[in-house]
């Protein structure tokens, strides 16, 4: 698995940034990260956590028109979303992305910040690669971290009947 933040798509002359958690900021910003998308034969797997904006019938809509898998947390604990939260995490610490007095002070810091994580700051996860490298490369990737559950409390199994929830 790769990952790289691709929800927050910026950058003259289109950005995704919104003040809101309506669900035209997160497709807006869908919609970017599939135009920028070189073509691929490797399927896409969207997670999520429960947000309103993820779950709304028009994001929902617009990923199964564009054959993307959806996953989403079961029951919102942030344990089940850790990969995401820790990347978040990275973000906030590392770039110090914290109290910005203007909207725009922070919509600039984030789309550096953003722009940094995934071009200049290599990850351990992938090999000290970093996400834009390791995601244009072909082949195994060796999984360099381990999923919470299975490390916290022994071979939990993951429950992949609901529609929205991938097999691991």
């Amino acid at each position: 698995m790769r990952t790289r933040v691709k929800s927050w798509v910026a950058g003259p002359p289109e950005r995704s940034f919104h003040k809101t958690l309506e669900a035209k900021g997160p497709v807006a910003a869908l919609e970017m990260a599939l135009k920028t998308r070189v073509p691929s034969d490797r399927t896409l797997i969207h997670h999520s956590d429960r947000g309103v904006q993820y779950c709304s019938g028009a994001y929902v809509d617009r990923l199964r028109q564009a054959t993307i898998t959806i996953s989403m947390t079961e029951s919102g604990d942030p344990n089940e979303n850790a990969l995401a939260e820790r990347v978040f995490r990275t973000l906030k610490e590392d770039f110090n992305l914290w109290g910005f007095p203007t909207f725009g002070m922070a919509e600039t810091a984030v789309e550096q910040a953003i722009s940094a994580y995934n071009s200049v700051r290599p990850h351990a996860s992938l090999g000290y690669k970093t996400p834009d490298l390791a995601h244009h490369e072909k082949g195994y990737q060796p999984l360099k971290w381990y999923p919470y559950k299975k490390v916290r409390f022994g071979n939990v199994q993951y429950q992949t009947d609901n529609q929205f929830c991938s097999s691991l």
